[in-house]
């Protein structure tokens, strides 16, 4: 419910915002959809098609002298400081930002989400509410909508990016649908995937989440639970290793008994 509360409050700001010109000039716009997930910043994106960009970043501040947070959205001058502006370059569904923000360079339009990277390193995940037509759709995501599904860093032994696919989704399902079958069964579990790519294979890390945490359903599929590079969530979870390439995959470890 918070997640769609704040979606609201910043559409009806970049509305507001927006009224010195034409709504019909937003070629993208995309919001965060958490505002307190791991302590991570807000962000209102907006692409036009003279290819400038606006980033909003509604992160709280602090005012020295009474240590009070300050609300962006309470105190235009802050509002003001935290307002990004600059260029895009487009190459089909990337845009490159020039200059930056937060060290952020580029944002790829996929799944009906933005994420945006640092180089090739994932940073955030935000929810398209305009521009899903030039959003590049690899699977149905009304039948796999428990799934959240993550590009890993790319690094001297993964060096490519592999998109998973419908047809790898349907396998991934049914390698799950199998495990999971003495356990809750897969349809009690939320699914997020991290894929690993080479010239030689595809990887996949699954980890999996009870729904009945009800904390997860606003947010697993905007970043990882799990983080790349070490265990940092203290609930119970599993994971599981699989080789799309080999169509093989690994016994089910939990971090704890059901």
């Amino acid at each position: 419910m918070r997640g769609s509360a704040f979606i609201c409050m910043v559409v009806v700001i970049f509305t507001v915002s927006c009224n010195s010109t034409p709504k019909d000039h937003v070629l993208v716009e995309a919001v965060t959809v958490n505002s307190d997930m791991f302590g991570a910043s807000d962000y209102a994106i907006e692409i036009r098609e003279d290819s400038s960009y606006r980033v909003i970043d509604y992160s709280l501040g602090l005012d020295s002298a009474t240590l009070e947070l300050i609300d962006p959205t309470e105190n235009p001058l802050l509002l003001a400081e935290n307002t990004i502006t600059g260029k895009t370059r487009i190459d089909g569904n990337t845009f490159f930002f020039t200059p930056g923000f937060k060290q952020v360079d580029k944002a790829l339009l996929k799944n009906g989400f933005m994420d945006l990277y640092i180089g090739d390193s994932f940073f955030r995940r935000l929810r398209l509410q305009k521009g899903n037509s030039y959003s590049i759709n690899n699977f149905d995501q009304k039948r796999f909508h428990d799934y959240a599904i993550f590009n890993a860093p790319n690094d001297s032994a993964f060096d490519n990016s592999y998109n998973l696919n419908q047809r790898d989704l349907i396998f991934i399902d049914s390698v799950l649908t199998s495990i999971l079958k003495n356990k809750e069964g897969n349809n009690a579990f939320y699914k997020q995937l991290k894929v690993y790519s080479n010239s030689d294979s595809v990887l996949v890390d699954v980890n999996i989440f009870l729904k009945n945490n009800k904390s997860l359903k606003d947010f697993f599929r905007y970043y990882p639970i799990i983080s790349f590079d070490s265990p940092t969530y203290e609930g119970t979870y599993g994971k599981l290793e699989i080789n799309l390439s080999k169509r093989t995959f690994s016994e089910l470890i939990m971090s704890d008994d059901f």
